[in-house]
């Protein structure tokens, strides 16, 4: 496991934009996740939204350099940075790109940025296969790893949660997710689950121990109120 402080992906405070162009604010939530082959507790319990799980297939980038998360979703690329976790493991990340193929010179920059490795030629973003091919493949510390996510939404003591259970190959897993943007919504959820003091595992740490790629350590901070 590798042990650092890195920073996070240098990026500028500009906000998103949503298909129609329009400017939509980037809010950094605290998140805890619980990623296992099951779970400690009784889903019964839990406030499960009604309807059938929504199915969607993702691929996770994973760099054995950096804790951040780079992922794409339906075509488009999306980067989370890991800004801050606190000594009781509450976990605060930042949205820092999220851009369609070809990438522009903003989500580039944040695509290095994330993965801790030197920028690559403008090429090597013109398309996902491209990246994947020319950059992915062909270096040691990256990794890709496709998966699909059976999801429902959920809330508990207020918090917004999910539940998703995971096909990771021939793998499975079940996650349990709670986010907010207040660490005090969290803590509640997780004290109204039962789940003080269970472990917080997130989608690159859980994935990289799944394919079997180094684990980046983020070191503790102090508890957020």
């Amino acid at each position: 496991m590798r042990n650092a402080q890195l920073p996070p992906p240098t990026e500028s405070d500009a906000p998103f934009h949503d298909p129609t162009g329009v400017p939509v604010a980037v809010v950094p939530r605290w998140e805890w996740r619980a990623i296992a082959r099951s779970l400690p507790i009784d889903v019964a319990r839990l406030a499960l939204e009604p309807g059938t799980p929504t199915a969607g297939s993702e691929t996770y980038l994973l760099s054995a350099l950096t804790p951040h998360n780079v992922k794409v979703r339906k075509q488009v690329l999306e980067i989370k940075s890991l800004e801050r976790r606190t000594t009781d493991g509450l976990e605060l990340w930042r949205p820092t790109a999220q851009s369609p193929f070809p990438l522009d010179d903003r989500a580039r920059t944040a695509l290095w940025n994330a993965w801790g490795i030197s920028p690559q030629p403008a090429g090597a973003t013109v398309s996902l296969d491209v990246l994947l091919q020319e950059v992915v493949a062909k270096h040691d510390l990256l990794r890709r790893v496709d998966l699909i996510k059976h999801r429902t939404r959920l809330s508990l003591a207020g918090c917004a949660g999910e539940l998703v259970d995971l096909e990771i190959g021939a793998e499975r897993r079940v996650s349990l997710a709670f986010e907010d943007a207040d660490p005090r919504a969290v803590r509640a959820a997780l004290t109204a689950a039962g789940l003080e003091g269970f472990p917080n595992l997130n989608y690159p740490a859980a994935l990289k121990e799944i394919v079997g790629l180094p684990i980046t350590a983020f070191i503790a901070t102090e508890g957020a109120r």
